[in-house]
């Protein structure tokens, strides 16, 4: 694996709008001063909790998930992927510059999580240690 050079990111986080992306998700913005507000895709939300400052482009949630950063962590989120595949799924749909060179579309696959989101930390322990109670006991070394 090859590894991101260290400007990438940031070029990555300055050329790409936070804003866009949450409205590619369906999300919908209305101007709340000098930001954005709309429901957050990221939890069961009723009242706008998603603020997003388009002079900083930042995200912010302000309700369960009190999640938030730049277009990268957007991505993490949203697609529930690594930096690296964030930076690879953000390279690919992002224009690169004659200096740049092409990057390769990533061939892994995003697996599904067992775990429920927005679950609370004791719920996840618990769903954690289930799941590899059950691994364990269908691992062959472990029945013999």
């Amino acid at each position: 694996m090859a590894r991101i050079p260290a400007a990438e990111p940031e070029r990555l986080k300055d050329g790409i709008a936070v804003q866009r992306l949450a409205e590619a998700r369906g999300v919908v913005l209305t101007r709340k001063g000098a930001d954005l507000v709309g429901l957050c895709p990221f939890h069961d939300d009723h009242e706008p909790s998603l603020v997003i400052t388009p002079a900083k482009n930042l995200w912010y949630c302000l309700g369960t998930c009190q999640a938030g950063g730049s277009a990268i962590d957007w991505v993490m989120r949203a697609e529930g992927v690594s930096f690296r595949h964030a930076v690879e799924l953000l390279q690919a749909d992002y224009e690169p510059s004659a200096s740049t060179p092409a990057v390769k579309r990533s061939t892994v696959q995003k697996l599904p999580t067992p775990l429920v989101r927005g679950a609370e930390d004791a719920r996840l322990l618990r769903q954690v240690i289930d799941y590899y109670h059950e691994t364990l006991k269908q691992a062959p070394e472990a029945l013999a």
